[in-house]
């Protein structure tokens, strides 16, 4: 909910009409627009990262508001919805016409969507008026926080869970549900979280926990943690703990990372972050982070070296618990950024180095080797309405090579962004923990190519959005099929609302790429496995998305989905087409405290390259994206209720009906029915 702590009597008369401004937009129906707002941007993005962090993010942002009229570039970034033209838009608009004093004159900057979307995570208030505000109401530092918990479980359980003749234990040795607690506590400048997870199977009730301290804004320590965190340099070359978004609507928030340098870690993902102590310090104009940490970490070594990390976090059966923490991954290393200003230009320039070591052989590194060290330079500068990014990165092993990332984002026109980038990934370049952007993985490694995207509001009912992005690959499979190849994606968006109430998304998208199958050297179908080899299997995937979004009440908000997809696969053998399509109704209801919200599903995909992805709504800081494969019906109920200003409680039910099939899964995870289901219940709270 939108906070309105510091519309106080004394303030100014402006920021009395900036309230009531805020109050008469609320009061038409923005606070469902803020709940979709996140749905819509997971819908139109490409996922590249862990997600719940980026919502742990959010949530945090409700309480520690950005300012609009005092924020820099990097802090304004941290907003998803808003692109480079956006950033520059709103401190042009500060420079030359003074503070933002209603949501309307955002509006007009930025757009009504925009504005209403971080309407929940900024402040109207400068930094001085907050501290003659805050100093007038005397109230004392107190202790605050949040606890978030939740429990899952399937309606029919999952093979693992129970003992056949062949594994008397059953593989699955745990509970059959999955359980997450987050707590966190703030007082003044200071702030603890703890995160604790354990998945369906998993025997160890603690299987995962994550604990992070951290400072902020003491002197020239702009941020101290001590536990777990994440660290983000340049373009995530080097390193990018904090991609959350590719190859969306917003080609800025696509391609360039947005996420700050130090940040403690909240989540419940089980990989991509550091464990020990780090700091940045603020000694302007240098800005300075240090960094050490001693993580264990899930590898495969089951043959002796390592040949690869599980990033999954399941810890079941005897093999997944053998990797448990089963090697020690310690880094330590430095980061340096220099921030100037001369006229119209301002920016940032500045270089990381790192080393990491396993403390045992990492296959990717070649000759035995466990460790490497790291190193990048990086800038980013704005000339006016253009904004220069980029980074390069040098990996000592396993080829002591460099990729590179560089791009210009120009706003052509007011609310109209236009971005170009040029990447040249080296085929010997590694780094375990690069967030890079990319068609294929974010290793930073085997890719080039050249990005353009174009984000444009033509109207205050009309907006396009389109990226086209052509790739190369120098080795299609580094393994199997070290042959070069190519392809490329485009993508268009495009918004109508056509009155008030009603709203038409548009989303197409056609991409040509090859993977590598093994398949018979003549073309046809009838040599054995052995005969087999590895060639490029072009694919070509056209997709149409179409939505209808219709306010029909203040309390009622409904949405209508279809999306076709078709997949032509180029054999030797010859060509091959499957086909998907997917429709959905949905409907929702919010009054006073209560919220409904239901949605029913039908799909039919004729392979699982046809398989259409689609965002569901869940429980707080939970993420969930269904791939629908095969033919069926889909359904799920999610329903919410504030039992008082801080307590909210939740649950949802979801199940899919298969035409084409007896049971679900396979392995341990198969359950013995056409029809599974999820139960979902959880709460959070605020004090």
């Amino acid at each position: 909910m939108t906070d309105f702590r510091f519309f106080r009597k004394r303030l100014t008369m402006h920021r009395v009409v900036a309230f009531i401004s805020l109050f008469f937009i609320l009061r038409d129906g923005i606070p469902q627009a803020h709940a979709e707002s996140l749905e819509d941007l997971f819908d139109q993005e490409r996922i590249s990262g862990n997600v719940e962090q980026l919502e742990v993010r959010l949530e945090e942002l409700k309480e520690r508001k950005i300012d609009i009229n005092e924020a820099e570039p990097d802090a304004l970034r941290e907003l998803p919805w808003l692109n480079g033209g956006d950033v520059q838009a709103i401190i042009d608009y500060r420079r030359s016409k003074g503070p933002f004093v209603t949501v309307q004159t955002l509006s007009d900057v930025i757009g009504r969507d925009k504005a209403e979307s971080i309407i929940p995570y900024i402040s109207f208030l400068s930094a001085e008026e907050r501290g003659l505000a805050d100093k007038k109401s005397a109230v004392p530092d107190v202790v605050s926080g949040s606890y978030t918990g939740r429990i899952l479980w399937d309606t029919t359980p999952r093979n693992g869970l129970f003992p056949t003749a062949k594994n008397p234990v059953p593989r699955y040795p745990g509970d059959e549900y999955k359980l997450y607690n987050r707590l966190q506590l703030n007082y003044a400048n200071y702030r603890v979280s703890l995160v604790h997870d354990k998945d369906i199977g998993e025997p160890d009730a603690a299987d995962f926990l994550s604990l992070s301290l951290a400072a902020s804004d003491l002197g020239i320590v702009k941020t101290a943690v001590l536990g777990n965190y994440e660290i983000n340099a340049g373009q995530g070359l080097l390193i990018g703990q904090s991609r959350f978004l590719s190859k969306g609507s917003e080609p800025s928030n696509s391609v360039r990372l947005a996420s700050k340098r130090l940040t403690p870690y909240a989540s419940s993902s089980e990989y991509g972050f550091f464990q020990g102590v780090a700091a940045t310090l603020d000694l302007a104009p240098l800005e300075v982070t240090a960094f050490y940490s001693a993580n264990k970490v899930d590898a495969r070594n089951s043959t002796g070296p390592i040949t690869s990390f599980d990033e999954s976090g399941y810890h079941r059966t005897d093999s997944e618990r053998d990797r448990k923490d089963n090697v020690t991954e310690s880094v330590y290393g430095a980061s340096v950024l220099y921030h100037f200003a001369a006229g119209a230009v301002k920016g940032t320039a500045g270089g990381t180095l790192l080393r990491y070591d396993y403390g045992e052989t990492l296959n990717v590194l070649g000759d035995g080797h466990g460790s490497s060290a790291l190193g990048s330079i990086e800038a980013d500068v704005s000339v006016g309405r253009l904004g220069l990014f980029g980074e390069a990165a040098w990996s000592e092993r396993p080829e002591g090579s460099i990729s590179w990332i560089a791009g210009a984002e120009y706003r052509l026109l007011p609310k109209v962004n236009l971005l170009l980038a040029v990447r040249d990934y080296a085929e010997g370049y590694y780094s375990p923990f690069a967030g890079a952007f990319a068609e294929r993985g974010e290793g930073g490694s085997n890719e080039q190519g050249i990005y353009i995207g174009i984000d444009a509001a033509l109207s205050k009912t009309v907006s396009v959005g389109a990226y086209h992005d052509r790739f190369r690959f120098p080795k299609l499979d580094t393994k199997d099929d070290p042959y070069p190849s190519s392809g490329h994606d485009s993508r268009l968006f495009f918004a109508w609302k056509q009155s008030r109430s009603v709203t038409w998304n548009l989303q197409m998208q056609h991409r040509e790429k090859e993977v590598a199958l093994r398949q018979c050297p003549d073309g046809s179908l009838a040599c054995n496995d052995k005969e087999k080899i590895y060639a490029p299997l072009p694919k070509v995937t056209d997709r149409i998305r179409l939505d209808c979004d219709i306010d029909a009440s203040r309390r009622i908000t409904l949405r209508t989905r279809s999306e076709v997809k078709r997949v032509v696969k180029d054999f030797l053998a010859g060509d091959e087409t499957c086909y998907g399509w997917l429709v959905y109704q949905q409907a929702g209801y919010k009054a006073g405290r209560f919220g409904l919200k239901g949605r029913f599903t039908m799909f039919n995909t004729d392979d699982y390259d046809a398989a259409i992805y689609v965002y569901e709504d869940d429980l707080p800081l939970v993420f969930n994206t269904t791939g629908f494969n095969g033919r069926g019906k889909a359904f799920f109920v999610l329903v919410s209720w504030d039992v008082t200003k801080n307590l909210k409680v939740g649950g949802k039910f979801e199940t899919t009906w298969y035409d084409d099939r007896e049971v679900y899964s396979s392995g341990d995870d198969q359950r013995n029915t056409s029809a599974p289901g999820t139960f979902h219940f959880g709460c959070s709270l605020k004090f």
